[in-house]
């Protein structure tokens, strides 16, 4: 179970970041973002970078209540929310 929130928060997150940016797929979805929609989605990924970063330096007074593998999986879960948003933060591209 735990491995399947690893994998599917970041997937929301970038569904989510998507939709926010350029709206759901179809005929209606806009190509450029506002700017202050990118800013907020550029936000988001500072703060998790740093969160992450800051989670990974001090995880050795933190990770002994959670235990080893689930100190791992909030890191991991971090790092993948973060390439979600920046993921997100992508125009949407017509042709494949």
């Amino acid at each position: 179970m735990r491995g399947l929130a690893i994998l599917l928060i970041p997937i929301a997150v970038g569904v989510v970041g998507s939709a926010y940016l350029y709206g759901w797929p179809g005929k209606q979805r806009r190509s450029i973002a506002p700017l202050a929609r990118r800013r907020v989605i550029y936000g988001l990924a500072i703060v998790t970078a740093l969160l992450t970063l800051v989670g990974f330096f001090t995880r050795s007074k933190w990770s002994p209540s959670l235990g080893e593998t689930r100190a791992g999986a909030v890191f991991l879960c971090g790092v993948l929310v973060l390439v979600a948003l920046l993921y997100a933060a992508l125009p949407p591209q017509r042709d494949l």
